[in-house]
């Protein structure tokens, strides 16, 4: 299992963490931050992983940072396995209480009391921050983009190889199956998993696996996380040349793919990037389609934010992350993008991945094609 970032990396980039959160209480006028949220405690620890309980937003951690300490919360049973595998040398003051003495949350009120608080989760007394927090994972820093690019490729790899392996007669199920054995074998988990097969491509957003048997058409789109950050990818596979209908929504969200690609760039409003989007869809000859899937956005810590669109004042920022899932009935894009210094790059298309050339007013882009077997 490939390890990105050694431990010195990993701390330089805690500090940039913590510059940021200083930074932020004063800004508030907070003296203290409290983490609970999984995806933010991945951010602020440079990968770390609170979780116990996998279905909950909330690790079983809470972080307590302050302008000049740092305390890391929870019970017994966990806060010494925290401390030494996912927060190594960074500084946090263990505090822990058994099961039986109360939750970690009133211990972490305890720690708090007098104090101006803000936390990203409700917390009595403290103030709620949502969008503020997640604002703080960007810029991304370099060990970040490496880790990205690392998870992108991977999931490019996985992909690629349990595409090649498809044949018609495989259910839902079982390609579903494999593609938890394979990225669970690369060391990454996967928060959304969706395989759909023929007619259920075109009836459904979301086809969630079932028993349904391949014949000729295959959606696979893992949302696959490691060190928190995600790549979240959808891929198509069709057994001979596609129906005409389905090879012109192809063609369509590949044409989106590559707009939003040329469109991304610092200071840029999402919500212009949602105009260009419907006009695209417009002049595709699909103007009421961008209502029925959310139209993405950042990507990063979170799985995916795609309210950012509906926002008028939200812009892009450079060194981001971006999942945008474009979907035309029977058609999907999406993969990871990164906004750098050298422009937008496709993080998670890589060797092994049939691609295709589309024009566009802002350039030619490479994008992912359908791979036809």
């Amino acid at each position: 299992m490939d390890q990105v970032g050694d431990l010195e990396q990993v701390l330089a980039d805690v500090e940039v963490k913590q510059a940021r959160v200083c930074a932020f209480l004063e800004q508030e006028g907070l003296d203290a931050l409290v983490i609970g949220r999984q995806d933010n405690f991945a951010w602020m620890t440079c990968g770390g992983d609170s979780r116990v309980i996998r279905t909950s937003e909330m690790g079983f951690a809470y972080l307590i940072i302050t302008r000049n300490g740092k305390w890391l919360v929870s019970h017994s049973m966990d806060g010494q396995r925290f401390i030494d595998e996912h927060v190594c040398d960074q500084g946090y003051e263990l505090v822990t209480l058994y099961w039986h003495e109360g939750s970690p949350e009133d211990k972490v009120l305890e720690l708090t009391q007098g104090k101006r608080v803000g936390a990203d989760f409700p917390l009595p007394g403290a103030k709620l921050y949502g969008a503020e927090i997640v604002d703080l994972h960007y810029p991304l820093t370099d060990l970040e983009i490496e880790r990205c690019r690392w998870i992108g490729q991977t999931a490019n790899r996985i992909l690629s190889t349990v595409a090649e392996d498809l044949r018609p007669g495989v259910t839902e199920s079982d390609v579903a199956a494999r593609l938890l054995y394979e990225y669970a074998l690369a060391g990454l988990t996967i928060d959304v998993l969706i395989v759909g097969f023929d007619d259920r491509i075109r009836r459904y957003r979301h086809p969630i696996p079932t028993g349904s048997i391949l014949e000729r058409y295959a959606l696979l789109h893992p949302a696959a996380r490691r060190w928190g950050l995600h790549a979240n990818v959808t891929r198509l596979v069709h057994f001979g040349e596609p129906p005409a209908d389905a090879q012109r929504a192809m063609d369509g969200v590949a044409t989106l793919g590559a707009r939003v690609a040329t469109t991304l760039a610092p200071g840029v409003r999402f919500a212009d990037i949602l105009a260009e989007e419907k006009r695209t869809c417009v002049e595709l000859g699909y103007p009421d389609e961008w209502n029925y899937h959310f139209q993405g956005g950042i990507t990063g810590y979170t799985l995916s934010d795609a309210a950012r669109c509906l926002d008028p004042e939200a812009r892009v920022v450079e060194r981001q992350a971006y999942d945008y899932f474009l979907t035309l009935t029977g058609a999907k894009f999406e993969e990871l993008m990164l906004l750098t210094e050298d422009g937008v790059e496709f993080a998670s298309l890589g060797p092994g991945w049939p691609t295709r050339c589309v024009e566009t007013p802002g350039g030619t882009v490479v994008v992912p094609d359908v791979l036809i077997k």
